[in-house]
C-alpha cells in the first residue's frame, strides 16, 4: 500500500496516476478543501485533516503502508520532518516528490529572505518609507508573525477561499477590505491588477516554484516597479 501526501497539485497528480496504474493507494491532505480537490480525479481513500507525528505513525501501521510519497509543499517543513521520522521508525520506504524550483537573481527589485522571520525584519526596516500597502502573497500561514511587527492596516493578505484561513485573518485584525480570498495560481495580468487595485508598495511572496506562480508575481511587481521580498525555500 502506498501513502501519498497529496496536498499540492503535484501530489494530486501522483496519487491519481498511481491509482490509474492499478496500485493500491491512499492519500492524505491537510485540509478538507485539499481533499475535495483531490477527489475530483482520485477515487481512493482520503484522509483530509492535519496529522500529528503519532497519527502519521498510526496511519502507516493501520493501513500497512510500505511506501510513502511526500508531495507536500516545499515550505511544509514540519510535515516532511514528521513523515520522514515516521517512515524511519516503521521501516517504510520514503520518497520525496520535490516541486520544481526556479532561480531568481537578487537585484534592485528583489530582496531574498531566508525565512518568514527575516522577511518581517526586512519589511519592518522599510515600513516607514512604504507609502502604500504591503501585499502578502504568502497565504495565512505564519500571518501572526507579520501582525506582531507591522501595521495591520497596511497589510493586504491573499489567502485560499476557505473558512479557516478567513477566520484567522479576521481574528488577527486584518480588515475585510484587505482580504483577498481566491484560488491560485494567478497569471501575471491578475497579479498586476490586484497589486494596483490594493495599492501595493511592497510584495512579499515565497519561492514556491512554477506551480506556485512565483515568476508571475515577480514579473507583475517588477512591471509596476514594486519591490519584492522573496522568502527562500527551506533547506
Amino acid at each position: 500500500m502506498i501513502l501519498v501526501l497529496a496536498g499540492t497539485s503535484e501530489g494530486r497528480l501522483a496519487a491519481a496516476s498511481l491509482e490509474k496504474e492499478g496500485l493500491e493507494v491512499i492519500a492524505s491532505t491537510a485540509t478538507t478543501y485539499g481533499g475535495e480537490l483531490l477527489a475530483k480525479d482520485f477515487k481512493g481513500e482520503i484522509t483530509a485533516r492535519p496529522l500529528s507525528f503519532a497519527e502519521m505513525v498510526q496511519l502507516i501501521t493501520d493501513k500497512k503502508i510500505d511506501k510513502v510519497i511526500d508531495a507536500t509543499h516545499p515550505f511544509a517543513v514540519e510535515v516532511t520532518n514528521n513523515v520522514r521520522e515516521a517512515c524511519r521508525i516503521k521501516g517504510v520506504t520514503y520518497e520525496r516528490l520535490e516541486r520544481e524550483g526556479e532561480e531568481f537573481a537578487e537585484d534592485e527589485g528583489i530582496v531574498k529572505a531566508r525565512d518568514v522571520e527575516e522577511a518581517v525584519q526586512l519589511t519592518a526596516e522599510r515600513e516607514s518609507k512604504i507609502r502604500g500597502n504591503i501585499f502578502l502573497a504568502t497565504g495565512s500561514s505564519k500571518l501572526e508573525y507579520y501582525i506582531a511587527s507591522l501595521d495591520p492596516e497596511k497589510l493586504v493578505v491573499r489567502i485560499l477561499p476557505v473558512k479557516k484561513s478567513l477566520e484567522k485573518c479576521l481574528e488577527l485584525g486584518i480588515s475585510p477590505q484587505n482580504i483577498i480570498a481566491m484560488q491560485g495560481p494567478f497569471d501575471e495580468e491578475i497579479n498586476r491588477c490586484l497589486f494596483k487595485r490594493y495599492g501595493a508598495s511592497l510584495v512579499i511572496t515565497k519561492d514556491s516554484g512554477p506551480t506556485g506562480g512565483t515568476k508571475e508575481k515577480i514579473d507583475a511587481a517588477k512591471g509596476l516597479n514594486i519591490p519584492v521580498i522573496l522568502i527562500k525555500r527551506p533547506d
